[in-house]
């Protein structure tokens, strides 16, 4: 009900109440007139109140949208057009990174459409596991797409064992490309901030390896970081807790189980290379050895991520560690550019001449 309407209603009943209270008389029939006219607004605001809010339930009725395994629930009000686009584009997403009889396990259902629970029952959706999506009332079909996508796949990777949990990011890097996302994956690699990344920078699968947190380590802090790394990154950081300031001043006096307990604590993600790098190397296997490569993988549950990904791939883990590394480095493996005689001669000439003229100058005589 509007808050205006609401209100004159509460002005009327106090202006029939003040004129019964000063005139018992004549000022009771104005009185009772006045609340009459009350509870009239009252009961013509219920009803439109209620049958805005039946315009409304109606207009955002589930309606259902399928594309190949997936069923997509959004609100009526949304065009076929539209609903078709954002099951379409979902289904792209997930159908190069989940299997499809878990997609079709599953209903994605948007938290603005009504009436789900009559619809689910209508469309025999009953078997299936909702997933809520925060897909909007009107909603763009290629963003909201991938909403759908993304809400199906934190489902599907809440149900993988905790290796995968730990390692995986969230949307499974369903929509990672080498063209958007490779040059934050690689500055990522490139910055230097930790021995093992460093060591991968330079050309070592173990340090890529570490790096990535693709090995099985009991002890992942101190492996992947190293004692030395885990000291310099506590002895650059203030804990407010005495408890934590006391662990870090036992890592930088040399206790390493210190070291590890504080990193454990929160102070430090256990794999040091971020979501993009990760992500990097499922789209990296996607790309070069299909897209049934990934959940072959993600229903691999005998050892550590790096065996996983490499039994899918159909290769040995430093090989897969070690071309990833390139297809990365060098933005998918692109040839280097080349130049025939006719393009270098200018740069020879150009060259040439400031060659001759720091020789005029005396400098390297």
């Amino acid at each position: 009900m509007c808050r205006a309407g609401a209100a004159l209603v509460v002005v009327l009943s106090a202006a029939a109440q003040v004129a019964q209270a000063q005139a018992p008389g004549a000022g009771t029939v104005r009185a009772r007139a006045l609340l009459a006219r009350a509870e009239s607004l009252w009961t013509q605001l219920g009803q439109r109140d209620s049958a805005n809010t039946q315009r409304i339930y109606r207009e955002r009725r589930a309606r259902r949208f399928d594309a190949g395994p997936l069923a997509v629930l959004l609100p009526g009000s949304v065009g076929l057009e539209t609903g078709f686009r954002v099951a379409t584009g979902a289904a792209g997403y997930l159908g190069e990174a989940l299997p499809p009889e878990f997609v079709a396990s599953r209903v994605v259902v948007a938290f603005t459409a009504t009436g789900v629970d009559s619809v689910v029952r209508a469309e025999g959706l009953s078997a299936r596991t909702r997933v809520m999506a925060d897909v909007a009332a009107k909603p763009d079909s290629l963003a909201d797409g991938w909403v759908a996508a993304a809400a199906v796949a934190r489902d599907y990777r809440d149900a993988l064992d905790t290796t995968w949990r730990e390692w995986l990011p969230q949307d499974l890097a369903m929509a990672w490309t080498l063209r958007r996302d490779g040059a934050a994956a690689a500055r990522d690699l490139m910055s230097g901030d930790t021995r093992a990344g460093a060591d991968c920078l330079a050309g070592s699968v173990a340090g890529c390896r570490l790096w990535l947190g693709l090995d099985g380590d009991a002890s992942p802090y101190l492996v992947r970081y190293g004692s030395d790394g885990l000291r310099r990154l506590v002895a650059n950081r203030y804990f407010e807790a005495t408890s934590a300031r006391d662990l870090a001043h036992e890592c930088t006096t040399g206790s390493d189980e210190a070291c590890e307990r504080l990193a454990s604590l929160g102070f430090l993600p256990a794999i040091p290379a971020g979501l993009a790098p990760r992500s990097s190397v499922l789209a990296f296997i996607r790309a070069r050895k299909g897209p049934a490569a990934l959940p072959r993988a993600f229903a691999d549950v005998q050892g550590s991520v790096g065996e996983r990904l490499a039994r899918s791939a159909g290769i040995p883990e430093d090989s897969l560690v070690g071309e990833w590394r390139i297809w990365l480095l060098t933005g998918g493996g692109q040839s280097r550019v080349t130049a025939d005689l006719g393009d270098a001669l200018p740069v020879v000439v150009f060259g040439g001449l400031l060659l001759l003229a720091a020789a005029r100058g005396g400098r390297w005589r």
